[in-house]
């Protein structure tokens, strides 16, 4: 995954309010419901967003995802 693109997910996600974090990333549905399911939740913001841009790294994120996910933040 190209470095725009992590950082484009890692600013979008860090808008995310928490109490809308998992709604939001299940409409996304780029990851698995399995792989949300590693995620811990309750960890600092800023560690959750390293987690879950990783999970995006591993499964090879594009710039098309990436914009897909920023406009369901945006609803």
């Amino acid at each position: 995954m190209d470095e725009t693109v992590a950082e484009f997910i890692r600013r979008t996600i860090l808008k995310i309010p928490m109490n809308e974090m998992m709604t939001i990333l299940k409409a996304w549905d780029f990851l698995s419901e399995n792989q949300l399911q590693t995620i811990n939740f309750r960890q600092r913001k800023e560690c959750l967003v390293q987690d879950l841009v990783g999970l995006c790294e591993e499964k090879c994120a594009s710039i098309n995802d990436a914009a897909l996910l920023d406009i369901i933040c945006k609803f």
